[in-house]
């Protein structure tokens, strides 16, 4: 028998008006008449039977008092159990809470802190979160958390977040999922929490005084000019001015500090984005002229469901560019030129995404073109390619401590055209091109013994294609061959014009085989060394980008050489998920483009809300799959780096 004596707590506080917040809401289980049984099943243990045993009081009672739970809340329990059904409201889901906890019905439990939580606000935050502690509830101290995450600003002013656990505010302000505009932001809610924001706003503050909120802030994140301001009304003695110097010294050494970086210098972000770089652009579909410019480069967000620019002060704008990334910063490589006639390059930039802003770092010892880059550690490599005068085998390293490239053990062959990427420590190139040849050939770097040592051939020859690893596999994805070309005997481009195919089988011109497009997927286990072959590309995809988000595969535009032509550039995304082994459409680019530089980078919200979304086309658009290729794209479709 429930205790009807028992005190009924005071029910949730809701701001009058504030019709956002459900006042009553029913749960269901569909899962609880299953586990039904095993529950009675739970009670036939020797702790519940030994209660009713001889020589025990209350095997001779005929009703036994359960103190501290409320009549109704064991009434909304059993109606649970029977009926799988149970209201919640403002006034009843402390009680229910309580009594859930009681006996361990874990759903309730979970529908009651649902349901708080979508009541929470700054009048009822305290009151939940101690319920939280009160009854050790993980998923509602995780959701309270979250609601401070999302509402800091607004939070930070209110009278109550002064009475939060020092412990919790601390841990949110130093949250990296905090969802702030800016550093300043963090720093004016450290301050809201030792002074009232009357305070703050008139300046009467003291940092002399050891304020522990102000541990959390990221000075780096600030901008250089107002760290300046800020440390100029700095007075002795005052335990801040360090920080503000170090984060000072921290922006005068721009090209250090990607090895500078600690707790206090990461981007506050969680949002995890696509950002594709550069790249070749049909003429007629390159959606801004900025983009072919350089001067922004485009985002993907899953949230948004389309992609977006992102305007970036000296972005460079090249095509099939290394890319790596190390401590939050993207670097890019080497690559082709792209102005009339292509040009292998030198060049080295590096992009923050704390400030949106570019900077270029030490050029390579040699022009680098159809070659990639990897991270090892804290070192860059960039392997092989060619320079459009010869095919390489040379590996160069970078160090960012120094700012450095140096060469280091070479390739056991010149290859170009090739794919690389990092597994178990390991870095691992594939397939390519040697002089007219498509490659299946694997190869693996280990840095800690500076060899290269061969591994299982690939199933199929290509080049030009994408490498990635996840869940412990590295894939092998897109690219182009020769492999099925049948009639490549009498095939080849009239010398009067390149674009038009010879129909003549008695000419005298020398044969050119034309590329195919490879949609085989390989997958290579390094444990066994051995490959396999995974659910195929839905189209092609030569020189494309690839980028591993949340788990999936994404493959990024490239020349598709599926109709039998010299490749036309594409606006198509396809995602692989590796659980099912299926291939999906993902969201398509606004224009036709190939060669991206694609990598996967959390982006701070000051950041993300300069992205843009391109401008809508008047005519109607068709489905990707089914457009047609217009002459302008026709005409570019040649100019590419692949052969």
């Amino acid at each position: 028998m429930a205790d009807d004596a028992s005190p009924k707590p005071s029910p949730l506080a809701v701001p009058a008006g504030a019709s956002g917040h459900p006042s009553r809401h029913t749960y269901t289980s569909s899962g609880h008449l299953g586990s039904l049984l095993g529950g009675l099943h739970d009670l036939r243990r020797n702790g519940v039977l030994g209660m009713f045993a001889g020589g025990l009081r209350e095997a001779q009672q005929t009703e036994i008092p359960v103190h501290g739970v409320t009549y109704l809340a064991v009434s909304k329990l059993l109606d649970f159990i029977y009926t799988s059904d149970i209201e919640l409201d403002l006034d009843n889901v402390q009680e229910v809470l309580f009594a859930a906890t009681l006996v361990q019905l874990e759903d309730v439990i979970g529908f009651c802190c649902d349901f708080l939580y979508y009541c929470l606000d700054e009048s009822n935050i305290l009151e939940v979160h101690k319920l939280a502690n009160m009854f050790g509830l993980k998923q509602l101290e995780a959701k309270v958390h979250s609601y401070i995450l999302r509402n800091i600003q607004t939070l930070s002013r209110a009278e109550v977040y002064r009475q939060l656990p020092e412990e919790e505010v601390l841990r949110v302000l130093s949250s990296e999922e905090l969802e702030v505009l800016s550093e300043k932001e963090v720093y004016e809610a450290a301050l809201h929490y030792h002074y009232s924001p009357e305070q703050v706003e008139t300046d009467q503050v003291c940092l002399q005084d050891n304020l522990r909120m102000l541990e959390a802030v990221r000075f780096c994140l600030m901008e250089k000019p107002v760290l300046q301001r800020f440390y100029s009304k700095l007075v002795d003695p005052c335990p801040l001015k360090e920080s503000v110097a170090w984060a000072l010294r921290y922006h005068d050494q721009e090209l250090l500090q990607p090895v500078l970086q600690g707790p206090l210098t990461q981007p506050r972000s969680n949002y995890r984005c696509i950002l594709a770089f550069g790249g070749m652009h049909a003429s007629s579909s390159a959606p801004d002229t900025e983009a072919a410019k350089g001067s922004l480069f485009q985002v993907f967000h899953p949230g948004w469901g389309e992609w977006r620019k992102l305007p970036a002060a000296q972005a460079p704008h090249m095509s099939n560019q290394g890319v790596a990334v190390l401590n939050n910063f993207v670097y890019l490589v080497g690559g082709d030129k792209n102005t009339g006639s292509f040009s292998a390059e030198t060049c080295c930039w590096r992009y923050d995404p704390r400030h949106n802003r570019w900077c270029s770092i030490k050029p390579l010892r040699r022009q680098h073109a159809d070659h990639c880059v990897c991270v090892l550690g804290e070192h860059i490599y960039a392997v092989g390619g060619r320079d459009y005068s010869h095919e390489m085998d040379s590996v160069e390293r970078y160090d960012p401590h120094t700012d450095t490239w140096e060469y280091v053990a070479p390739l056991k062959r010149k290859v170009y055209a090739h794919a690389g990427a990092v597994l178990d420590g390991k870095m691992y190139v594939t397939c390519g091109r040697r002089r007219s040849a498509y490659l299946r050939e694997t190869y693996s770097f280990d840095p800690a013994t500076e060899c290269w040592e061969a591994c299982s051939d690939g199933p199929v020859e290509r080049a030009w294609h994408g490498a990635a690893t996840l869940n412990g596999r590295l894939y092998v994805i897109g690219g182009t061959n020769d492999e099925h070309c049948l009639s490549h005997l009498y095939i080849h481009f009239q010398p009067s014009n390149g674009d038009r195919l010879c129909a003549d089988v008695d000419c005298d011109d020398p044969p050119l085989c034309l590329s195919r497009t490879v949609l085989q997927v390989a997958c290579f286990n390094p444990a066994y060394d051995s490959w396999s072959l995974v659910s195929p590309l839905p189209v092609g995809h030569g020189e494309p980008g690839v980028a591993v988000l949340d788990g999936r595969l994404y493959v990024l535009g490239g020349l598709s050489h599926d109709r039998g032509d010299r490749g036309n550039r594409t606006r198509y995304v396809n995602v692989y998920d590796p659980e099912a082994d299926r291939w999906e459409a993902g969201t398509p680019f606004e224009g036709h483009v190939s060669g991206l530089a694609a990598c996967v980078l959390p982006l701070p919200l000051a950041v993300l809300g300069q992205a843009r979304g391109w401008p809508h086309r008047c005519a109607p658009k068709r489905a990707f799959w089914e457009e047609e290729v217009d002459d302008d794209d026709m005409h570019n479709s040649g100019y590419s780096s692949e052969d």
